[in-house]
């Protein structure tokens, strides 16, 4: 390879390597502001060096070896230089910050797992004492069935593509049931409304918007699965199963949080 070659070798390395600094320092405003001043700097103190950088190159290498012993000697280069290294270490401190707050939130995340694992024992607890609903979610019943809208639309709780809605035939009313809904018609439509608005509101801070459909698919296809097997089940074992639902995908989530640390 002729010295003229090896030039624009490197000329086209400098250029891959700037745009990859450049990337860097654009992640903050601060280090942005910054990036004028260091490409002037480095482009001049990289000229400077190439000669002695071409030193120390074998030119008869293939192009991808001499490319990637260019970018050694330019990372070299660039760890002396002081602006690179005051925006990098904002950076690392940073990162840093950005790490301990996701253990911190990951933390979190456990402690709400395990309050709503707690919840869910003392719930299923009082749905065997029937003192799991309370006179407030019977008037909520009360009042649902009483508003003149839900003679037209009978959906009592919708939400991540789970519908709870009494039994109907009504093709006006059925119309109100989406293609991906996941609908659950029982005559204890009001009890499930209940369950449901309950677990929600426990639920709040650990439902992400994967979680939050996988959640609620539980809880539905629980109920589904309950009515099949007894078309004449109650609302306390379709509330238990619901609780049991949950109960058993906490403990799915834990293991799994457990095993990928995620």
């Amino acid at each position: 390879m002729t010295d003229l070659s090896l030039n624009a070798l490197f000329q086209r390395s400098l250029e891959d390597f700037m745009r990859a600094v450049q990337t860097q320092f654009m992640e903050s405003n601060r280090t942005a502001d910054q990036w004028d001043e260091f490409e002037s700097q480095f482009r001049d103190a990289a000229e400077q060096h190439w000669p002695e950088i071409s030193a120390r190159l074998t030119p008869y290498e293939r192009h991808t070896d001499l490319r990637d012993q260019i970018t050694k000697e330019l990372f070299q280069l660039v760890d002396q230089n002081s602006i690179y290294q005051d925006a990098m270490a904002a950076q690392r401190q940073k990162q840093a910050l950005v790490d301990e707050l996701e253990k911190v939130e990951y933390d979190i995340w456990c402690l709400r797992l395990t309050q709503l694992r707690l919840k869910i024992r003392v719930y299923l607890m009082e749905v065997e004492s029937d003192d799991f609903l309370t006179e407030e979610d019977r008037l909520l019943h009360e009042r649902f069935r009483a508003r003149r809208r839900a003679q037209r639309n009978p959906i009592y709780w919708r939400g991540a593509n789970v519908v709870i809605m009494e039994p109907t035939d009504d093709v006006v009313k059925l119309g109100y049931v989406r293609d991906d809904d996941i609908p659950v018609m029982t005559r204890h439509a009001g009890a499930l409304h209940a369950t449901f608005e309950r677990l929600k509101y426990d639920a709040y801070g650990l439902l992400n918007y994967f979680h939050k459909r996988e959640f609620f698919a539980a809880l539905a296809e629980s109920a589904r699965s309950t009515l099949e097997q007894n078309p004449q089940a109650g609302e306390k074992d379709l509330i238990r199963a619901a609780l049991q639902s949950v109960q058993t995908l906490l403990e799915k989530w834990e293991q799994r949080h457990r095993e990928t640390g995620v």
